[in-house]
């Protein structure tokens, strides 16, 4: 009976986290952190079969549940369930070091609502792209039908999801990321995650606990993440910001400096408005009036120049 309990605690945890994330001001994406975490002291396998597999038979995909209508009814909790399980430590560590990293970037930028859209959605769509990629593998003769039944884990396809929606919408941003031991405070968003996708795929290969890697998963869930990012974007996700629409071009006439240059840089290569009008402060805050030499208060200066209409 402890498996059950098990599998009570999962669920708990899981639709606990979500509705506590929905309702609280706290990031989506520190709750599924959490979750998972917690999940995988659950649904450990170091703990052996007498727990683990159990607790894995019910909650793990498999291929093999889109042969009928009566799996779907039986195991369409798995669609879900199964992108909390992970199968060893390096499994758990690669998924959610990029979760962090590039998950939190796109909430900051996009909100709760479409963070849990390209998530789960991205997942979802993943999970569907393996079990087709398995189903013809099984039909042309490349695979028996055990390769049907080989449990589905991992959050691979979601976390591919939410990296291919923020390289879509923002690929020119500047994000924090992981590289080795090394934490770097400023890498382009299209450059982290071309690494974080080597660096995952690598840590997969060499998880102990991972035998069958999802690679039908990964791509699926990547191509769903740009597809929703098209969507999100035609929604006028990238539209919802604070403030009037700039003219960053006016700015050039505050250049003097090399320090002056890659700021403006940065102000007419961001895509997001937040991130340019944050620069856009910076730099006038380091600059002098070009009219009469003296410093500016805010955009203005005390002969009567401004940075926004001269």
């Amino acid at each position: 009976m402890l498996w059950f309990f098990a599998v009570l605690a999962v669920f708990a945890i899981i639709f606990g986290g979500l509705l506590y994330a929905w309702k609280m001001e706290i990031y989506l994406v520190q709750i599924l952190l959490i979750q998972n975490l917690l999940i995988y002291i659950i649904v450990n396998p170091d703990y052996g079969a007498s727990i683990f597999y159990p607790v894995l038979n019910f909650l793990a995909g498999r291929a093999i549940y889109l042969y009928n209508i009566g799996f779907l009814i039986t195991r369409g909790h798995t669609f879900l369930t199964m992108m909390y399980l992970h199968g060893g430590i390096m499994h758990i560590f690669g998924n959610l070091i990029i979760l962090f990293f590039i998950g939190m970037a796109l909430e900051d930028r996009v909100g709760k609502k479409w963070t849990f859209i390209f998530y789960f959605i991205s997942g979802f769509a993943a999970t569907i792209g393996q079990y087709s990629f398995n189903w013809l593998q099984f039909a042309i003769g490349a695979s028996d039908i055990g390769a049907l039944t080989i449990p589905n884990i991992g959050a691979s396809g979601a976390v591919f999801g939410i990296m291919g929606s923020l390289v879509f919408l923002y690929p020119r941003d500047e994000i924090t990321m992981l590289l080795g031991p090394i934490l770097v405070p400023r890498v382009r968003v299209d450059l982290a995650v071309g690494v974080f996708i080597l660096m995952q795929t690598g840590i997969a290969f060499l998880s102990p606990g991972v035998t069958n890697i999802a690679h039908a998963a990964h791509f699926t869930g990547f191509a769903a993440g740009i597809v929703l990012g098209y969507y999100a974007k035609k929604q006028g996700v990238m539209e919802k910001k604070k403030g009037p629409v700039r003219d960053y071009t006016k700015l050039k006439k505050l250049v003097r400096t090399e320090e002056h240059k890659e700021l403006y840089r940065k102000i007419i290569d961001s895509d997001e408005r937040d991130v340019a009008e944050a620069w856009s402060e910076h730099l006038i805050e380091k600059s002098s009036c070009p009219r009469c030499g003296r410093d500016m208060k805010g955009s203005e200066c005390e002969c009567g120049f401004n940075v926004w209409e001269d």
